[in-house]
């Protein structure tokens, strides 16, 4: 009996080493991406930083390509949270430590409206891809654009564009001159001066203005009074517009014209000079 149950036993144990064994299932490589704000706002013309966690569960190491895709216009860039400095465009995952259930990394991704382009208001989609081999995750931000910022663009011209006059000597002499806002935002405590010849007179129908709405003019006369025995030719008058955000100036060149009258008095007096030379040289010839 003893020796049936030994054979059995030994029977037994042989065909258990004949059975085949489990397999061991390793676990499956994945890459997750999270974070913790998904949209943010910003102003039209500034940049924006999502900081994404890229979580990994491996049993080796990988290199994940990463790529960032933005709105028209706009340019994306990956850095790892530190240093800043640098852009990448991959980064290396370790599998966990022991004791650890995954690995977990820091990026950050900008993304920049070109320098010429003033997004409008509205909602603008930017999605971040990381992939090695056969896996991969992407996600989802969303920057949206609340406001634009006041732009101010203060400038002096005139009604038709000209930046020209003439001026009778001695006389008064009328110049409109426009002052613009250019830009989306008021220009405010705008304060007006000249810079003239000597012994001209310019006078302002306005020195100050309270503001000067965006995209709106003011016309300001200019009187400009020269000496009654101004010579003829061309000046220079200088106006200057200082405001608080803005501030341009412009010359306008004065051509001055003299009096008839006065040309044909020289004339007068150059023909008596001429007539008593005339004389005197007759008078000391005959000597």
């Amino acid at each position: 009996m003893k020796r049936r149950l030994l054979a059995f036993g030994i029977l037994m144990v042989c065909l258990m080493t004949l059975l085949p064994l489990s397999p061991v299932i390793a676990q499956d490589a994945t890459i997750e991406l999270t974070a913790d704000y998904y949209t943010l706002e910003i102003v039209s013309g500034q940049s924006v930083d999502f900081t994404i966690q890229m979580e990994y569960t491996g049993t080796e190491a990988r290199v994940f390509d990463l790529t960032a895709t933005g709105p028209a216009d706009w340019t994306t860039s990956i850095t790892p949270s530190y240093p800043r400095d640098r852009q990448i465009l991959d980064i290396r995952m370790e599998p966990p430590e022991e004791g650890e259930s995954s690995t977990i990394e820091q990026i950050i991704v900008t993304a920049t409206p070109a320098s010429w382009l003033t997004p409008e208001l509205g909602e603008y989609p930017i999605t971040v891809e990381a992939s090695s081999g056969d896996i991969s995750s992407s996600i989802e931000f969303t920057a949206v654009v609340t406001s634009v910022p006041a732009s101010y663009s203060l400038y002096l011209t005139t009604p038709d564009g000209v930046l020209s006059t003439t001026a009778q000597a001695g006389k008064d002499n009328y110049f409109t001159l426009a002052v613009a806002n250019g830009g989306t935002g008021d220009i405010e405590n705008i304060s007006l001066s000249t810079n003239k010849p000597r012994g001209w007179t310019v006078e302002l129908s306005l020195t100050n203005m309270t503001s000067v709405a965006a995209g709106d003019f003011q016309t300001v006369e200019m009187n400009i009074k020269t000496p009654a025995d101004a010579i003829a030719g061309d000046y220079e008058i200088i106006v200057r517009a200082s405001g608080t955000q803005a501030s341009d100036n412009v010359e306008i060149r004065v051509t001055v014209k003299t009096s008839a009258l006065w040309g044909w008095v020289g004339i007068g007096i150059i023909a008596l000079v001429v007539a008593g030379l005339a004389v005197i040289f007759m008078r000391f010839g005959r000597r």
